[in-house]
């Protein structure tokens, strides 16, 4: 798998490392923004979506730039909810990169450990 199109299946996990993707089902990511991502880009990226789950009621924003690239994104808090018996939320992630942006939906859901899970 292409190292850029490896790490782009985190920005789909935001958080949740442990996530296993085949490549034909990603590969609409190629031409996506976090295709460019550098690894400060993730992190922070990773960084802002941990506290925004978290910390931030439906509704609050967050953004994160990346000086150095000058990439950038903003994830925001659609709605709170349960499925499968745990505290599932939706997120809009935004997100721009060499002049390339895209939105897209995410349902994270935290599990038994606390830690949270991509849904979709």
């Amino acid at each position: 798998m292409h190292p850029r199109l490896s790490a782009l299946v985190l920005v789909i996990a935001i958080i949740a490392p442990p996530l296993t993707v085949h490549a034909s089902n990603m590969r609409f990511l190629e031409f996506s923004p976090s295709a460019f991502f550098t690894e400060k880009d993730w992190e922070l990226l990773r960084g802002v979506a941990q506290d925004l789950l978290d910390n931030h009621k439906d509704g609050e924003s967050l953004s994160w730039k990346n000086e150095e690239s000058g990439f950038n994104g903003k994830l925001t808090v659609l709605n709170t909810y349960a499925e499968f018996g745990t505290t599932c939320r939706r997120m809009k992630v935004f997100s721009d990169a060499l002049e390339v942006s895209a939105t897209r939906i995410v349902n994270m859901c935290r599990n038994k450990e606390g830690v949270w899970k991509i849904l979709n």
